[in-house]
């Protein structure tokens, strides 16, 4: 028996490379090679690679390039965001605020902290995963040192008012620090570092593109952070060990191209699409804000009589690469903590599947998709449960 063709709506956690990108990836690992630090004409080649792909991801965000830190990947991003700036900064106190829709490794850096004598406070979300300011202000204290927001939640799609958050943050506490997670946001929404007013703005992985251990960290002028990775000078101290050119080059390809073009349009064209098809299946609840207000491309649904990691497996049988939920937390089995957080109870925490489309799709892939998921998630609902 033939397998059926492959259709990939799974591409938050990892989308298929261009083969360009790939090119400019191949070529920059043939020829710059040689460390940065060094003397000799292929360091300075190298050297003028990195600095040139450091303008290149400065620019997509508004930045000056001596701000901007190559990390490897997002979440290493994220870490030494909120370690660094929590370590640096003691003297203001050892409060942490998030939401619980963070990214985990920001979760998982504030709990760290929680168990070492530090404290962390969970700032609530509206049923649509919305934060609000007054969430946010209301979980900070006097001795709160950092607050963490994201622009875009890569599981349900809800997109914050940064600048709102952090100017509320703010008038709280001046002094405090702000991390904001941009990385599901960077190559898919505009995003300025100028407009967030934060200290630092991690950057990188599958929204521009690229896989997810290419990232970088923006870090706000005169901002005291200690770097996660010490013992070196490499990118002014922020960063030891040598710099990964070719994947400086690889973003820096990525950062060009999304601000060449724009498809948010397009994206959320197709996921309404696949949203009004999935719909009409029956039993479906969408997770999150409508299509027409959230990331482009993001359709977060629960799907009454199975489970999502159930439906996600069995996608996968049909040809349909899906996320059970969440797109860093593939068959845990466990409830959605994001929808846990917006106030979702089982069985419809449990039965969370999470589509993300990626540019240059088309409507033929969608529409089979869909044709696909009403035979798998009819058979599925043959055998429900009475009264699940």
């Amino acid at each position: 028996m033939t397998a059926p063709r492959a259709i990939l709506l799974d591409h938050a956690a990892g989308t298929p490379p261009d083969p360009e990108l790939v090119a400019a990836w191949r070529g920059a690992m043939d020829a710059l090679w040689a460390p940065t630090g060094g003397v000799h004409d292929a360091s300075a080649r190298a050297r003028d690679a990195l600095e040139g792909a450091r303008a290149d991801v400065a620019g997509l965000i508004g930045a000056d390039p001596d701000d901007v830190v190559f990390t490897a990947g997002p979440t290493e991003a994220r870490v030494t965001a909120v370690a660094g700036l929590l370590d640096a900064n003691d003297a203001l106190g050892a409060h942490a605020v998030a939401s619980a829709l963070e990214h985990p490794s920001v979760l998982w850096a504030l709990r760290r902290r929680d168990a070492s004598g530090g404290s962390f406070t969970a700032a609530p979300a509206e049923p649509d995963g919305t934060l609000t300011p007054a969430g946010v202000v209301d979980a900070m204290r006097d001795d709160t040192a950092l607050v963490c927001v994201h622009h875009a939640q890569a599981d349900v799609g809800t997109v914050q008012d940064v600048a709102g958050l952090v100017a509320a943050v703010r008038a709280r506490r001046p002094d405090v620090r702000v991390h904001v997670d941009a990385a599901s946001a960077a190559g898919v929404l505009p995003v300025g570092v100028a407009q967030y007013g934060a200290d630092a703005v991690s950057l990188g992985g599958p929204a521009l593109g690229l896989p997810g251990f290419v990232g970088a960290l923006w870090v706000r002028p005169g901002a005291r952070m200690t770097p996660l990775v010490g013992g070196g000078e490499q990118q002014w101290g922020r960063r030891a060990g040598p710099e990964d050119v070719p994947a400086a080059v690889a973003m820096a390809w990525a950062a060009r191209r999304a601000a060449g073009r724009d498809d948010r349009a397009d994206l959320t064209r197709r996921a309404q699409r696949l949203w009004d098809g999935l719909a009409g299946l029956g039993d479906v609840r969408l997770n999150g804000p409508p299509i027409a207000r959230r990331l482009p491309g993001n359709v977060h649904a629960s799907f009454g009589g199975v489970t999502g990691e159930t439906l996600a497996v069995a996608l996968a049988a049909y040809g349909v690469a899906v996320s059970p939920g969440s797109a860093c937390a593939a068959l845990a089995g466990k409830a959605s903590p994001v929808l846990e957080a917006m106030g979702e109870e089982p069985p419809w925490s449990l039965a969370s599947v999470l589509f993300s489309l990626a540019p240059g799709g088309d409507d033929h892939d969608i529409d089979e998709a869909l044709e696909r998921i009403a035979a798998c998630l009819g058979r599925l609902r043959l055998h429900r449960i009475p009264g699940a």
